[in-house]
């Protein structure tokens, strides 16, 4: 009978367990990192997805708040915010509760919206630092897709070419506040623009006025002979218009960025 094998001994049987264990955790490893990898990419790949998704329906799922927030500043970079109230162009007075698209543009921007099957119309009421300068804001829900949009960027460039542009919305005059004598006779210009993001089937109009209801008025002498203001100071208050769409532009994409 063959004599036993010797004993191993106790640290070589150590190191042996200890490499097996070793080696079970680095396939253990090799794996998670696998199922990590994995969760990653099916991350990234919903993440794309969502933003095509959410996008048409923010308007709903987002607050009215967020939407349109207390504060509204242009972004110069990508390291400050739209919502930087220490850079604010524009504060919030006041969001309308009607969301109908007849109720919240004014006649010629309201026909131009109904042909595309408009589904909403979210306003909200802004003024900017100084407190003379008052600017209604409408966020217009659209079908989704580029055609509806592409038609309302024709519509604002035809529009920017008269003497006397008629895009705009409605006033929104907010009770209690330094706009609550906002109306649509105290406006003195509008502008429009398309939301760029593929995924936002929006447009943006705003109009914009003086807070103490100063209305635009004949620009004198070699002022007023330029045909493209109509002899008026329109232009300003038009560009402040187009001004505060800019930045709702942006804030929008902020939040689809955020979503995503």
């Amino acid at each position: 009978m063959p004599a036993p094998p010797p004993p191993v001994p106790a640290r070589r049987r150590g190191r042996g367990f200890l490499a097996g264990f070793l080696g079970v955790v680095g396939a253990l490893a090799v794996l998670g990192g696998g199922l990590l990898t994995n969760h990653a990419y099916s991350n990234h790949s919903r993440s794309i997805s969502n933003r095509d998704a959410y996008g048409p329906s923010m308007w709903r799922n987002e607050t009215v708040e967020t939407l349109f927030p207390a504060a509204l500043a242009p972004r110069v970079n990508t390291k400050v915010t739209s919502t930087d109230p220490s850079r604010a162009a524009w504060h919030r007075v006041g969001i309308s509760d009607s969301t109908d698209c007849t109720d919240g543009l004014n006649n010629v921007t309201t026909a131009a919206v109904k042909k595309l099957d408009c589904e909403a119309v979210l306003r909200a009421t802004y003024v900017d630092p100084t407190g003379n300068t008052v600017a209604t804001v409408a966020l217009v829900v659209l079908p989704e897709g580029q055609s509806a949009k592409t038609q309302m960027t024709a519509f604002f460039e035809k529009d920017e070419d008269k003497l006397d542009p008629e895009v705009g919305a409605k006033a929104y005059g907010v009770p209690g506040t330094i706009a609550e004598d906002w109306n649509d006779e105290r406006s003195n210009g509008g502008a429009g623009i398309t939301v760029p993001d593929g995924s936002l089937p929006y447009v943006l109009i705003a109009s914009a006025g003086a807070v103490d209801g100063r209305k635009a008025g004949r620009l004198p002498g070699e002022w007023g002979s330029h045909s493209w203001d109509a002899g008026d100071d329109r232009a300003p208050w038009r560009g402040a218009a187009k001004a505060i769409c800019d930045d709702m532009s942006l804030h929008l994409s902020d939040l689809l960025l955020e979503a995503s």
